[in-house]
């Protein structure tokens, strides 16, 4: 059975090539972890937004914005220039914002689900994937757009409590889905990695070799029906070791991951081709953070050295385009935020990753991009969150982020 939402849509007056800063209230719920949020000068922000544009039963009407938009975004994914999705939560419904090639939109949500993730195939053609419970007991949640809507379509929810972190597609009838059978991202305790695959008319749990210990995914990307990568942690504690897995077309078979030791979290992955693919993270061996850039050639993943710059780094996401163009993104000073955690952008030019500067909102305590996707060398976006209360969007244009 497919479970229609019916959506409203919000359009927020935005200028291509600014940073969105939807503030929200001083704090969300404790349910999200939200933080109080507080000026701090000299960062960039665009502030509130003047109007709104609002489409119900298939009229436009024009109204004042009488409130800003709380959450955090997680992912965002694009089509094309004008054809661009970011997902994440709020205290309440999802939060599902799409670019049009000159506007924000936001499609709300009836049901209180959280999502973690989008991939878009075509304007025709998108996922969200995420869950219904930020702790115990949480059902995992696909959202499918067809262009005119998003309907839910089922998915299994492994031993009562599951939920989805990553998702990717190559066609209609072939798409991926990854994350923890566990409780909510707010209370995983002993978590099991789950896959997921979609073949056009349902999703089904895909059977791997699951690691000794604890595990999770955090990402998935594919380039073909016979080219996935998924990619997580094993472990429940500090060091945790890195968890790659490859998908052949006949099945998923764990890689090395030859980070020192194999310790690392490895949290995003991209993929251009079959021999060139890039997964980022952090290794957690001392007290702090520092940035894990691993490089697939075809034959091996390897570390690839990449900046540090305050000596703490968490890289949450990654994107490439080719194998010469591809971001990678994150926060600095996760382990205390202190100084202030800020968001963090690094470039790989075929050569080497160079950190570029970003811009970082008012912040109380966390400014932190959490996704990123590159659609050209001239355009790309990132996402995330300020002080987990309120969203960021960034665009880069080749030449700044703004």
């Amino acid at each position: 059975m497919k479970v229609r939402s019916r959506c409203s849509v919000q359009v927020f007056a935005a200028v291509a090539g600014l940073t969105l800063v939807l503030s929200g209230p001083a704090a969300i719920a404790a349910a999200v972890g939200g933080h109080s949020a507080a000026s701090r000068p000299g960062a960039v922000s665009t502030g509130h937004v003047a109007k709104v544009s609002r489409a119900a039963l298939g009229t436009r009407f024009e109204q004042a914005l009488a409130s800003p938009v709380p959450g955090r975004l997680y992912s965002v994914a694009a089509s094309s220039p004008d054809d661009v999705w970011a997902v994440g939560l709020t205290s309440g419904p999802a939060l599902l914002l799409h670019w049009d090639g000159t506007a924000w939109s936001r499609y709300t949500f009836s049901p209180d689900v959280y999502f973690n993730d989008v991939t878009v195939i075509s304007p025709t053609d998108a996922w969200a994937v995420g869950g219904t419970n930020w702790f115990y007991p949480t059902q995992t949640v696909a959202y499918h757009w067809n262009g005119t809507s998003w309907t839910q379509v089922p998915t299994p929810t492994p031993n009562g409590s599951a939920f989805f972190n990553g998702v990717t597609a190559t066609s209609a009838d072939d798409a991926w889905a990854v994350g923890s059978i566990s409780g909510g991202p707010g209370d995983q305790g002993y978590s099991v990695p789950l896959i997921e695959h979609w073949n056009g008319q349902r999703w089904t749990r895909q059977s791997f070799r699951l690691p000794a210990h604890t595990g999770y995914f955090d990402d998935v990307a594919a380039t073909s029906p016979d080219n996935a990568w998924a990619v997580g942690t094993t472990g429940g504690q500090a060091p945790n070791g890195a968890l790659i897995e490859h998908w052949n077309g006949k099945k998923w078979a764990r890689q090395p991951a030859n980070t020192p030791g194999g310790y690392g979290v490895v949290q995003g992955v991209t993929a251009t081709s079959a021999d060139n693919a890039w997964a980022v993270g952090f290794t957690d061996t001392t007290s702090v953070n520092a940035s894990l850039t691993l490089h697939w050639d075809g034959r091996n993943w390897s570390v690839v050295p990449s900046p540090n710059p305050t000596g703490d780094t968490n890289l949450r996401a990654v994107s490439a385009t080719s194998a010469d163009n591809a971001w990678a993104v994150g926060y600095t000073n996760p382990t205390t935020c202190n100084p202030l955690c800020g968001t963090i952008a690094m470039h790989w030019n075929g050569t080497s990753w160079a950190v570029v500067p970003t811009p970082d909102p008012p912040a109380d305590l966390v400014d932190a991009f959490l996704g990123i996707d590159a659609i050209s060398g001239r355009d790309a976006w990132a996402v995330g969150t300020t002080d987990w209360a309120s969203t960021i969007i960034a665009h880069w244009n080749g030449h700044t982020w703004s």
